[in-house]
């Protein structure tokens, strides 16, 4: 596993002054964000029940791994638990996200009952390549961003990210274990990078089109080009990154530390987390 030590932080934001336009690039770039933070209390759900299932066939003398597993999912369950409380903040704006959320919903249940334990292991350790690009793309590519982390918003992205990268491993090491098929492992990256973000990509032009419909944002052809940018600036800097994971030598344990990513942690338990 990853020489990075996972740790669960009972991280708790207050988001009654949040902001839905979080990111000063444009509110277009904040809706391609805040479509994923709509996904995460269905997704994050999923990811936690696939690895316990698959959990109970990791040998017990994999006692790293089957702690790492546990850490995991009260990382994940934390991240989809803040979402859910950011996501008020969008439903109280008026962004109509309900139906949308219900659907994919209902895709995960049908994951889990039809499609089996490799493929939902599978989809899951396609997600998790995510972690490591995004991450990447928050503290590199927008250093815009690290310097209004106390934003509570941004730092729910910050911290989440982090955290991602932080155990970036621990999905591709248990699906290695359980079945080391290289291909199956890109089917099941394509079939989640397709799922993720046709989902994203429909629900954040949805709340464009709603802040555009209400006077929010100003310039449908300025909207327009903004969020093109955007889209663009984080698909070169992912694009590559997705490429490289296609390797069968991809190996996320390799991956140093994140300078900014282990920032963010750091403040994440000075700051935002709450004693028992």
């Amino acid at each position: 596993m990853s020489d990075m030590q996972l740790k669960v932080r009972k991280v708790t934001i207050d988001f009654s002054d949040a902001k839905i336009h979080w990111n000063p690039t444009g509110p277009e770039f904040s809706h391609v964000f805040n479509a994923f933070s709509s996904l995460a209390p269905e997704l994050e759900p999923f990811l936690i029940k696939v690895m316990r299932e698959a959990k109970t066939r990791v040998p017990a003398a994999e006692q790293a791994l089957l702690a790492d597993i546990d850490l995991f999912n009260s990382q994940e369950a934390r991240h989809y638990r803040m979402h859910a409380q950011f996501n008020k903040v969008l439903y109280r704006a008026g962004y109509d996200l309900a139906e949308a959320e219900k659907k994919l919903k209902a895709d995960y249940q049908r994951f889990l009952e039809k499609k089996g334990p490799k493929f939902c292991l599978a989809y899951s350790e396609g997600f998790e390549t995510l972690g490591p690009a995004l991450s990447g793309f928050f503290f590199d590519r927008s250093p815009h961003l690290m310097q209004q982390w106390d934003e509570p918003t941004t730092f729910l992205w910050l911290w989440h990210v982090a955290e991602e990268y932080e155990h970036r491993a621990v999905v591709n090491g248990t699906y290695k274990l359980l079945y080391d098929d290289h291909w199956y492992r890109l089917y099941g990256l394509w079939y989640a990078l397709i799922h993720i973000f046709a989902y994203v990509l429909k629900n954040s032009n949805r709340m464009i089109k709603y802040d555009l419909a209400t006077g929010r944002v100003q310039g449908k052809l300025r909207s327009r080009y903004r969020q093109v940018r955007s889209l663009l600036g984080l698909l070169r800097y992912a694009g590559p990154r997705i490429a490289k994971v296609h390797r069968r030598s991809y190996d996320p344990t390799t991956f140093p530390p994140m300078e900014g990513a282990m920032f963010i942690l750091r403040q994440a338990s000075e700051r935002y987390v709450v004693a028992d």
